[in-house]
């Protein structure tokens, strides 16, 4: 793995809150893509000399990603990444499916011009990744497609647990799309998606998003079986 240096956070002041704030979205990036694999221990001082920081900064990192599920800590062992449980990546899928069909439905109803203009913006960047093969980045880009279905400005409890839910699922999207045909699946799905949300069809938007987070769930369960 290649050494990456951030600016130290360490020194203070707001360049140092800026690469904090780097030096965590480079952990996290590297966790939900899975250059750190699942149940990996995440020893600070390795990580430390792989940035180029402090111990500091990076336990800081640490715990906010712990905050976000993606990492456990115990006496023992330190810091290691959260198991891909089966039974767990099967209890997030059935929590989305519990809130999300529901929520996208709402936001359908409740989306303005301005609300089409974003998914539509988040579906294209989605689309390009997908086509690209850009498995790295369709995590995040998945993610804020389906989120912007929901309007977090309209529903904002609602979107931060999905949020949260939804964080936990991009661990999953690379090995979901890996298999021949899923790529060009989901893309169809995503766009059959937006155009019953965009035309305010709630009904319809609603059982699609139903379909495609139960297909994903029984999909990842052979998967991780």
């Amino acid at each position: 793995m290649n050494r990456m240096r951030i600016v130290d956070p360490d020194s203070g002041g707001a360049e140092a809150a800026r690469a904090g704030e780097l030096l965590f979205t480079r952990i996290r990036e590297r966790i939900l893509c899975g250059d750190y694999a699942p149940g990996s221990a995440l020893p600070q001082d390795t990580v430390a000399a792989e940035f180029g920081v402090g111990r500091t900064p990076v336990r800081e990192a640490l715990v906010r990603l712990r905050a976000e599920g993606l990492i456990e800590m115990d006496a023992q062992r330190g810091f290691r990444v959260r198991p891909l449980l089966a039974s767990e990546v099967d209890e997030v899928f059935r929590l989305r499916m519990a809130l999300e069909p529901v929520a996208v439905g709402d936001g359908a109803k409740l989306a303005k011009a301005k609300d089409h203009i974003e998914a539509r913006e988040a579906l294209r960047a989605l689309s390009a990744a997908l086509a690209a093969s850009a498995l790295n980045d369709i995590g995040n880009l998945n993610s804020a497609f389906h989120l912007a279905l929901v309007l977090p400005h309209r529903q904002p409890m609602t979107a931060e647990i999905l949020t949260r839910l939804h964080t936990q699922s991009q661990r999953c999207v690379r090995m979901h799309l890996l298999p021949a045909g899923r790529v060009r699946r989901a893309t169809s799905e995503h766009n059959a998606l937006y155009e019953a949300w965009a035309t305010g069809d709630s009904r319809e938007a609603s059982l699609l998003t139903a379909q495609h987070i139960e297909e994903t769930r029984g999909e990842l369960a052979q998967l991780l079986a």
